[in-house]
Formats: structure tokens, C-alpha cells, sequence
């Protein structure tokens, strides 16, 4: 036997539907999945951006400007679209959350988990920006010349 204040119970329930239960242990690898697949989009199409200003870069490079000023503003472009991503998320999360309380469902949404869910979002897409600096490695001047 043991007795738990209201917040122990509460951490210790939550814990164990999370990692005891078959539904926890898929919302788990759900949540995973979900990460993975957002993050390979995100690099692909970065990737792809990339890809496609590739003459433009090769023309940067050929001019002098260093190969670490062009992956510098593959990175800018991937903080913004993860900032722009963040900014177009919390509305549409708060509508949900409004949408279900419509149906008699309360979702919280603390500060911590938004700021979190913000974080990870943007680790995602700096992550992914630096996987897309490989096509800028590839480059190279002479390319202009074909």
C-alpha cells in the first residue's frame, strides 16, 4: 500500500499509461514517427531548394564569396521556414483546442509544452537545414562552364 498526494498520483498515473501501457507505448512511437517524417520533408525540401538555386550558389561562389557564407544563408532559410512553421502552428493548435472544447473536451496547452513543442520544431528545422548543406558541398563553379 502507499498513499500520493494528488500531484504524485497524477505524475505516477500518467506515467504508467505512458510507458506500461500498449496505447502509451504507440502514442510513444506515434509521436516518434511523426518527427522523423516531418523532419525528412523538411530536409528534402530544403535539399531540393537548395538544388535548385545550385547555379546561383556556383555564381556566389565563383564571385569569392566563401562556401561558408552561402551554407550560413541555408541556414537562415531554415530558421525562418521553422519560425514561420511555429507561427502558423499556434493558431491553428488554439482553433483545435477551442474546436474541442466545442465537443466537451478541455485541452490544456501550458506555456511549457507550447515552448517546447516550439523547440523541438525548430531544432527540426535547423537539423534539416544542416542535412541540406550537403548539396551545397557538391557545388563548384565549373559547373557555369557546361
Amino acid at each position: 500500500m502507499a498513499s500520493f498526494t494528488s500531484e504524485d498520483f497524477s505524475v505516477h498515473s500518467r506515467l504508467h499509461w505512458l510507458t506500461k501501457t500498449k496505447a502509451g507505448i504507440a502514442l510513444g512511437y506515434a509521436a516518434i514517427l511523426g518527427l522523423l517524417v516531418g523532419m525528412v520533408v523538411t530536409s528534402q525540401t530544403l535539399y531540393a531548394a537548395t538544388t535548385a538555386s545550385a547555379r546561383e550558389y556556383a555564381i556566389l561562389l565563383a564571385l569569392g564569396i566563401p562556401r561558408w557564407r552561402i551554407s550560413l544563408t541555408v541556414l537562415v532559410q531554415s530558421f525562418w521556414i521553422g519560425v514561420i512553421g511555429v507561427i502558423v502552428a499556434y493558431p491553428a493548435v488554439n482553433g483545435f483546442a477551442q474546436l474541442a472544447a466545442l465537443g466537451g473536451v478541455n485541452v490544456l496547452l501550458p506555456w511549457w509544452l507550447l515552448a517546447g513543442a516550439a523547440g523541438v520544431t525548430m531544432f527540426m528545422a535547423m537539423f534539416s537545414g544542416a542535412l541540406a548543406l550537403r548539396s551545397v558541398r557538391q557545388i563548384e563553379p565549373m559547373s557555369l562552364l557546361r
